[in-house]
Formats: C-alpha cells, structure tokens, sequence
C-alpha cells in the first residue's frame, strides 16, 4: 500500500500489480477515474521523486503506472502481491468506520511513561507486526477526511433551484399548455443559459481552489517489534512508537517517551508563537492543551532535538479531528447578498404571481377565452421577473472576483465577494497573520541602551574581549540547532529562539563553523522543570574553559555577582529589572546572557559566579501592511480585533505596534462577558480589541457572539485553531500560501500573499459590487415595473394586448442583459474606502430607491403608452425597448465619481447600449426575427419612435423629478436614506 496527503489528507492507493525485477508498480488511487486534473497533478509530483523515471495516470481506470530506476527504496519494498482490500472511510466521514473502535480517552498528559504503556498494552521497543495489523483493524486507518467535494450535479442543481428561475420554468408550462411551444421554448433557452453560466463560473472557482492544494508521500518512523520501519501514516495504530527528529510533521498524536532538547512548532493548532518544550515528565491533568508539554499533537512540527513517543490517539480521535469537528457542527452562515437575494427573489415572486393573477382576472371580467387569459396570465408574469438578475448578480461578483485573483486571491464562494463590502469587524489571528512567525534579533543592549545592530563589526579574534562579539558568539555556541549548506546561504533549522540568535551572528559576519572549533562544546545544561536558562561549557582558545549562560533575565540574574562595569548591587539589579520590563513591554521575547571562566578542567557549570553581559530581544516581525491595514480598516469604519494564544502582556504590545486600542480579554472574562444582558454585551464588544490566550473555541465563540449582535464578520487566519471561526464568520480568509489545509478549505477567500493589506483591497472591491448591484437592480426594476405597468394597465383599460409573452421576454433578455451587466460592472469609487461601510440591515434598494423606481417605471410605462396610441403595439414595442436602453445612462455613477475613474472603464456601457441598440434594430427590420416576434415591416413611425426612446432619458437626465438626483456630501454617513451608490447624475 501507497499512503499520501492527498489535500491535507491522508489517503491510500492500492498496490494492483508490482513487478520488482521490471521495477514497475501499478497503483489504484481513489478519486482518480475520469479526473484529468488529478492524473495530471499525481504525473508531477511522482516524477519529483528521487529514483522515479516515468509516471503515467490512466483516468479511465483510475490507475498509475509508475517505472522506478533501483536507488527507489521507497517503491522497492512494496509488497509484489496486490493489497487486501481495506476499508477506507467514505469521503464524507469524520469518525472511524463501521465497525472499528476508537483509542481509550485518557488524560495521557497526565499519566506517566509506565502507566502510558501499561494502559496501550505497549513496550517502548513497539508493537509486533501481527499486533500492528490487528489493531488497525480494530482501530481503523489513521485517516481524517474532509467533506466530500460538491458534485458537478449538485452545483447545477443549485443553479436551477432558484424563485426566478422556477417562476421561468413555470412560465414555460403554462406557454406551453396555451399552445405556444415558440415562447415556451425561448423561455426554457433563458433558464438554461441562466444556470450553464453560473454552474461555469463555481466549477472554475474550484478548479482554481485545486490548483493550491498539495500531494505529498506520508509516512512517519516507527518501531515495530524493535526494528526501525518506515511506515504509511495511515497504518499508524495506538501503542506504536514512533522517532521524532527536527522538521517531521507529526501524523497522530503521541506521549513523550524520551526527548532531548525537543520542541514542536504548535502554532497551527494552539496559537502559540514559540516552539514548545516537550518532556517525558507527566503534566497536571487540568493542564489547557498548550501546556501539555508531555504531547504531541497531529498536524504539529518537531522544531528542534529528537526523541521517542507513543502513538494515543489517530484518525479522529486526534486534537486536530476534534478541531474539524469544531467545523463541522458550524456551518457556514448564508452571506449578506445571499440574505438579500433571497428575500428580493420573494419579493419577485409574489409580485409575478400576483401580477398573472390579477391579468387572469382582468381577462376573465372582459370575457376572454380561456387561453387568451392564460396567455395574458404568462406575459404579465414574464414582465414581472427580472430575467437578468441572476446575470447581472454573477456578473458583477465575477468582475470582482478576476479583479481579487489579480491580486493574488482566490474566492471560494462567488457571493463572499459582495459580503466583503459589508465588513465592519475584522478579527485577526496573530502569529502567522498579522506577524510572520518568524523571530529576529531586535535588541541587543548591553547596559547602556540598545546598539546599532547594522553598525555592528564584531572581533573574531578578540571573543571574549569584545562585548558585542562575545554576546552574539554566546548566541551562537549556546543554541542546539542544526545548520547546513544550501548553495551559497546557510539554512538553520532548529527552535526559531535560536535560529534567530544564530542568524543574527551570521549576519554581523561572525563565522559560526570556525567558531564552533575554536570553543568546541564540554557540557549542556538544558531547560527543565523551574529552570529557564540554558548552561554550556566550551573550550576556550590556548587554555581553560568557559561557561554561557542564556535564557530568562529574572533567573540569569541571580546567577550573577557582576556585569560588565562592576559588581551588581541592589541599585543596578533594579534598574536591570526595569530594563527587562520595558523591553517585555514592547512585544519582545528577552533572554539575558552571562558568562564566566571555569577553572582547571572545568567539569560542570558552578551555580554563580557570572557576569552579566546584557539583554537580546527578539521580536515576531509584523507582516509588511499589517499597522497600514489596520489603519485603512478604521478609515473605512470597520473595527479590527487580534486573536492569539499568546500571554496578554504581548498581545497588547503587538496590539500597540499596530495602532489598536481597547479592552483586552482572556478566555476567562470572555465567558463571563457573554453572559451579560444584551446592552450591556454590545457596549462590551464594541470596546473588545485583543482576545489573549484563546482556544479554537474562543474564537468562534467571540465571532458568533458580534454576528449576534448584527456586525459583519470578516475572520483572517492561517491556521488549523482558526479552521472553526473561518467557517462562523460571515466571511472567512485563509492568508498566506504556508496556511493550514483545514483552514483553506473552510475559507471563502484565499489570499496567496501575507500582505493583509489585500483584505482591504478585497473589501474596496466588495463595497463596488455593493454599487454596482444597487445602480443595476435600480435599472433591472425600474425597467420590468415599466412592462408591468404597460401590459396592466392596457388589460385594465380593455386595449388590445400591447405585447406578448414572446416580445416581453426579448426586450427584457436584451435590456436586463447587455446594460445591467455593463452597469455591474462599472469601475467604481476610487474613495470607496473612505466612507463607513452600509448599515448590515440596510437593503438593497431601500426606501428612496423604491420611490425612484416606481416613479421612473411609471415614466417609461407612459413613454410606452404613448408608442402603443400613436403606432399601436408594434410602436410600442420599439419605443419601450429603446427608452429602456436609454434609461440605463441615467442609473450610472455620478459624473463627479467618474471623472476619477481609469478611462478604460468609460467605454463600456455606450457600447453595450450601442450593441443592444443595434440587435433591436435588427430585430425591428429582419423578416426572420420580425415573423418570430410578430412584427410588421417598419416604417417611418417606428424609427423615429426607437430615436425617441433613446435620447429622451438622457435628456430628462438633467430634470431632478426624472434622474432624482442626489448629491454627495463629503464625510456624509452612508444611511437608509441617504446613499451614494444610489446618488445619479
């Protein structure tokens, strides 16, 4: 068997056929029979291996043809028989499968190393092979599988099962019982075309969302029977024992069996930005998870040492399954545009149904027969359905969305980037979001204040005599790390404390190799349980030994009877203090450093007797555009609150250095805020700047509680502890192409740069589509409410039908199409940040924006009325369309906005009024066209009727009682009455 992270996610092919001496393996991978993509991406990735010479995947079969050259050792030791059926979990699954049992859940930090053994039934020389085999039957795979992937069947599905489409599928029916198979037809064509471009438009969303998504071997270290294996990490089983060495990604999580200088980078998980000590030694049962130093926890990293543990918990028994589960009992909530969709498809719907009703009614009190009443019945129901509503939404959120993937995001769900523009919360997580997880050397002082780190010039040949020398050499030679040649750089691996300190060293041009000749290293004394300092003792050059001390100032200090001016008294001990403190203050991590002479021989570090040589303060570096973006968010009036499991000290400091103030919370004070009464909760929330020290849980728990109280939540993070409030939020962001898998896939919006300032950008381009809809849903109503009032109004009045179903739905396809698109995608305010964003509440056409469409309706209706008295339905069916097309001129940005606005945006809406124009000719003089839609050969009349039409808006444009013109006021709040994307020339 062949096991990969297949998208994050342990998954297994199956050996079919293995030939050794021809060194050919055929394998069965799941998910790959008709997937071109991911034969294409499984080609790749298996010819990066070392030893593979040909790869070829067969997605009729769903199989993989791999050819390996003898060095392949992986592939060699597979087995030559095909592989017994297993049974794997199904796609949609979070827990084992039927039939297998999940690991005793026991406080395994608490217990000790015997107790641990004891309770597995283990030895620390691992499980036999036969024991391994049974148990993974008894337990399962070491799997945690996603939810499966939408069907293509099911976004079409989707596509369909909308109100105005349903309202169009019924029109057709009725069109086609009254015998019109033409209009039932053309009317089946528009649902079609409806739902083809927006099953396209999420089927490439998700083809891109693949194409970040990796596919790498998985296996893991284990003892079995007391002999070193390389094991699948899906056959990992409670009770084996697994190596940990610097840079393994942890497949299950483990007890601490034995560790040297071991830590593990737990970040994606806990929040914490530092490496975390691990120990064999048990831990207080009551321990939060990132304190128990005695586990390791799947999809955490070994960042330094090495050492032995005990598998307790795979597949979904894990802290990391927990998390998903987290997810999974959050589903994501519906957006605002969703929200608001929704209730205008309502709106629509009761409004068409009643419209057909009424004209059934009308028809029946003038004596009409019973198709004619059907036939009226459809044609005022077509009028009332803005047909292309559904375009002019999707177009507007694509252009948004090809704008955003220019900038490095990809957008997961297609209405996420109009929800964007609704933000007034944005909630960040810390370490990996607003600050690289990356520490550097900030400070170095060695006691009169701060030095000049590029000015430094250190004296290799005088170490111990030169202060600046001898404390980055102490760096150096006092951290564990491991560092090697790559090219012409040097790559340091090991806790980032260190490999900071250690670069630093490099960096000021200090020889690390020729150091560590020339002080080679006796003794180490690492951190343990109350001590916080790390001891070592080298060789000096010529003769003697000496001893470096670093690690917690406050420790380091009583180590010490001097510093480099003289002996430290009372006084200088408390201004040292200080110093320390202010440094902490300031988001530093600080480590103190000393050192001494040891005599004759040396042998093990004394107790006392050092000198203090000063302080170094390493700093987690924000993200660049982390300050500016937080900055550009309370420009544009919406609120930002940090997250991070770091102590509260250093969050407020980091809180500091990107301008936020406000209350901070612990997790503590959290749960005793939501309690509170909903006012006094509001106002709590509203002061709410940092949340220290959080669990995944917390997090999502302070999302929810500021979507309770009606703010738009937009969540930032990278990790697996931010997976559960990404999926709470009204719009979660997944930063950074090293983000979590878990966390990506929950996203709406994945960005591929750490510049948070793109989110910004994002919520620029949310708050256009925001307009842009506005201007669009103006026109699409404004228009149809035309139609309505035309075709009723002639039933009320006993006239002649002025238009049937067929010539409704052409002018309504051309007019709702061509200029509604154009209008949605209009450039938009390049001051759009520069204004708070609309109330979450406020619809999308609110009152005024009613009053102006009824009002323009009922002008364009009479302009129609006119058409259909002078020319009769033929005039009115010319001048209707083309006083539409006209109308959309009117529904633009104002002229104050645009005249700022990139020319290349200018040239869109004359030309698809022209294009619209154009086709209506053609369909008012073509015999072809004119015999589908029922109409006479032009004449004079006609054409001077479609002149009219178009130029008469844009003459009224200028008169207040057509335009309802509104003008921008600077600093103007956006209100339910008063609002710039409504604002006409």
């Amino acid at each position: 068997m062949v096991v990969f992270l297949m998208d994050g996610q342990a998954a297994p092919a199956r050996v079919v056929r293995h030939s050794t001496a021809a060194r050919r393996l055929r394998l069965e991978i799941p998910g790959l029979q008709w997937n071109r993509v991911l034969g294409e991406r499984l080609e790749r990735t298996f010819a990066t291996w070392p030893g593979i010479q040909d790869v070829s995947a067969e997605p009729r079969t769903g199989r993989l043809l791999v050819r390996y050259a003898p060095e392949a050792p992986l592939l060699a030791r597979l087995l030559q028989q095909p592989d017994e059926p297993v049974a794997w979990p199904a796609p949609h699954q979070a827990r084992p499968v039927r039939g297998t049992r999940s690991a005793p859940r026991e406080p395994w930090h608490a217990m000790t190393v015997e107790a641990v053994l004891a309770r597995l039934d283990g030895t620390d020389q691992g499980l036999t092979s036969e024991e391994a085999a049974r148990r993974l039957k008894h337990y399962g795979p070491n799997l945690v599988v996603t939810e499966k992937p939408r069907s293509r069947l099911s976004m079409l599905g989707s596509q369909l099962a909308t109100v105005p489409t349903l309202l169009l599928a019924g029109s057709a029916g009725a069109s086609a019982l009254a015998g019109d198979g033409v209009e039932a037809t053309a009317i089946l064509a528009v649902v079609g075309l409806n739902a083809g471009i927006g099953y396209r438009i999420e089927r490439h969303n998700q083809e891109m969302l693949a194409s970040w998504q990796k596919l790498e071997a998985g296996a893991a270290q284990v003892l079995r029977g007391g002999v070193l294996l390389m094991v699948p990490a899906a056959e990992l089983v409670p009770g084996d024992v697994v190596l940990l060495r610097a840079g393994d990604v942890l497949p299950a999580d483990v007890r601490v069996l034995d560790a040297h200088r071991l830590s593990a980078d737990e970040a994606p998980l806990t929040g914490e930005s530092e490496p975390q000590a691990k120990q064999a030694a048990p831990v207080d049962a009551r321990a939060p998870l990132a304190e128990r130093t005695s586990l390791l926890f799947a999809g955490t990293s070994v960042a330094s040492g090495h050492g032995r543990a005990l598998v307790v918990a795979t597949g979904a028994d894990t802290e990391q399954a927990r998390v998903r589960e987290l997810v999974a009992q959050e589903s994501a909530p519906p957006t605002p545009l969703t929200r608001k969709l929704g209730q205008l498809d309502r709106r629509v719907a009761v409004a068409s149904v009643g419209a057909a009703g009424l004209s059934a009614l009308v028809g029946l009190a003038h004596g009409r027969s019973g198709a004619q009443v059907l036939r009226g019945a459809v044609a005022l129901g077509v009028a009332a359905l803005p047909e292309g509503l559904p375009l002019v939404a999707t177009a507007a959120l694509v252009r948004a969305m090809q704008r955003l993937y220019a900038r490095g995001l990809v957008v997961r769900r297609v209405s996420a980037a109009e929800a964007l523009g609704g933000v007034t919360v944005i909630c960040t997580d810390k370490t990996g979001t607003l600050t690289r997880n990356e520490m550097r050397l900030d400070v170095l002082d060695l006691g009169d204040g701060a030095l000049d780190l590029s000015s430094l010039r250190p004296r290799p040949d005088a170490v111990l005599e030169d202060p600046p020398t001898l404390a980055l050499a102490l760096g150096l030679l006092n951290s564990d790390v491991d560092v090697h040649r790559n090219g012409k750089e040097l790559a340091v691996s090991g806790s980032s404390t260190e490999k900071a300190l250690v670069d630093a060293a490099h960096a000021a041009g200090l020889d690390g190799a020729a150091l560590r000749r020339a002080f080679p290293r006796c003794h180490l004394l690492e951190r343990s349980e109350g001590i916080h300092y790390v001891v070592s003792v080298h060789r000096a050059p010529g003769d003697g030994m000496v001893a470096f001390v670093k690690g917690a100032p406050e420790q380091v200090l009583t180590l010490c009877e001097r510093d480099l001016k003289g002996p430290l008294d009372a006084r200088t001990r408390e201004r040292l203090a200080r110093r320390n403190d202010a440094l902490a203050a300031d988001g530093l991590r600080v480590l103190g450093l000393a050192w001494r002479r040891l005599p004759g021989d040396g042998g093990h570090a004394p107790a006392d007797g050092y000198t203090f040589i000063g302080f170094v303060g390493l700093r987690d570096p924000l993200r660049e555009g982390a300050a500016e973006s937080v900055r550009k968010a309370r420009g544009a009036g919406i609120r930002t609150v940090l997250l991070t499991g770091d102590q509260p000290r250093t969050a407020e400091a980091i809180a500091r250095q990107v301008g936020l103030e406000g209350d901070t919370l612990t997790p503590g004070t959290l749960a005793r805020m939501l309690e509170l009464p909903g006012d006094e909760l509001a106002r709590r929330l509203e002061r709410t700047a940092v949340l220290a020290r959080v669990t995944p849980e917390n997090k999502r728990d302070l999302v929810k509680a500021l979507r309770a109280h009606g703010e738009i939540v937009a969540m930032a993070g990278d990790g697996i502890n931010d997976a559960p409030a990404l999926q709470a939020a009204d719009v979660g962001v997944a930063v950074g192409v090293r983000s979590s898998d878990m966390a990506r896939a929950v996203a709406d919006v994945v960005m591929s740069s750490e510049d948070l300032r793109s989110i910004m950008s994002a919520v620029g381009e949310g708050r256009i589509v925001q307009d842009n809809l506005r201007r669009a849903l103006r026109f699409l109503f404004a228009t149809n409410l035309s139609e309505m009032t035309l075709v009723l109004g002639a039933g009320l009045l006993g006239l002649q039908e002025p238009l049937t179903p067929l010539q409704l739905l052409w002018i309504n396809l051309l007019t709702d199409t061509l200029p509604g698109i154009a209008l949605a995608m209009e450039p938009g305010d390049p001051a759009v940040l520069d204004r708070p964003p609309a109330p979450p509440g406020m619809p999308l056409l609110t009152r005024p924006a009613v009053r102006r469409v009824v009002r323009d309706g009922a002008l364009m209706a009479g302009v129609g009325g006119l058409g259909l008295a002078l020319g009769g339905p033929p005039l009115a069916f010319g001048t209707l369309t083309a006083v539409q097309l006209g109308y959309s001129a009117v529904c633009r940005a104002p002229r104050q906005t645009r005249r700022h606005l990139p020319a290349d945006g200018e040239w869109r809406l004359p030309a698809f009024i022209g294009g619209a124009a154009a086709v209506h000719v053609a369909a008012l003089t073509l015999p072809p066209l004119r015999r589908v839609l029922g109409l006479p050969a032009p004449t004079a009349l006609t054409f001077g009727g479609l002149a009219v039409g178009l130029v008469l808006p844009a003459l009224m444009g200028t008169v207040p009682a057509w335009s309802g013109q509104v003008r921008r006021r600077e600093a103007r709040p956006v209100t339910d009455a008063t609002s710039p994307p409504e604002a006409t020339p």
